[in-house]
């Protein structure tokens, strides 16, 4: 085992409504729900009010808390 670590995955509940409306979101944008919503995360930790692609929402992230 490595430095690197482990994903951990979370569960979260919507309400069908609100579910509804996050898939029609996701869709317009082209996006799969769980990076949507994974994307819409980071952007709110990282105060970065702008759509992370898949592959910068990690570094979005650690950016936040001065690492890179």
């Amino acid at each position: 085992m490595g430095d690197k670590p482990n994903k951990v995955p979370v569960t979260v509940r919507f309400d069908p409504e609100l579910l509804l409306l996050l898939r029609q979101e996701a869709d317009k944008r082209g996006e799969s729900l769980s990076n949507y919503i994974r994307s819409s995360s980071v952007m709110r930790l990282t105060g970065e009010l702008v759509p992370a692609s898949k592959d910068s929402s990690k570094e979005a992230y650690l950016r936040s808390k001065g690492i890179r």
